[in-house]
């Protein structure tokens, strides 16, 4: 007997498929309810737009990294260490799910993506800003700032081209001679 699914969990799984096989601005809500298999309907009583959806498949998308940096930094001591593994852990996490992280990137600017990436970035600034002032540096927040903006601009280009090892050894140096 086969498990039953609920509608949203089964659009939101449609994602990532579907983002291997089309850019976001050829998709329909259409195909994605024939993917996940439930009516237009229901999709518009869930999600109201394409937007309102892609918002919740950004917010699994985060919810997906942020528990694999967890995962990957338990038991570790704060510190450079953990900062770093913390990075590797994004970027691979974005390269992991390079057509999913496409769309987001295509729809970073619809106002309700936005408001999430800012949300969440507000939430790195503080934990990675607390940890900076703690190795010495003497405004964490405004280096943790710009080390996300760092990180966000190598995740784009290895989104692009892969791994840039040059650019990781570079914010490795931003972050143990900036201080």
């Amino acid at each position: 007997m086969m498990a039953h699914i609920d509608p949203r969990t089964a659009l939101i799984a449609a994602a990532a498929p579907l983002a291997r096989e089309r850019r976001l601005a050829t998709l329909t809500t259409d195909e994605i309810c024939q993917r996940a298999g439930v009516d237009a309907g229901v999709f518009t009583s869930i999600f109201g737009d394409l937007t309102g959806y892609l918002v919740a498949v950004q917010q699994v998308f985060m919810d997906r990294l942020r528990d694999r940096i967890v995962a990957v930094t338990a038991g570790v001591p704060p510190g450079m260490r953990r900062i770093q593994l913390a990075t590797e852990s994004y970027l691979s996490g974005c390269l992991d799910e390079r057509p999913l992280r496409g769309w987001l990137l295509e729809a970073r600017m619809r106002p309700p993506v936005l408001t999430g990436l800012r949300r969440q970035n507000r939430t790195y600034y503080m934990i990675l800003g607390a940890e900076l002032e703690r190795l010495g540096w003497p405004d964490g927040a405004a280096a943790a700032r710009l080390y996300l903006a760092m990180i966000n601009a190598a995740s784009i280009v290895e989104h692009r081209s892969g791994v840039q090892p040059a650019l990781r050894a570079a914010l490795w140096h931003f972050l143990e001679h900036g201080a």
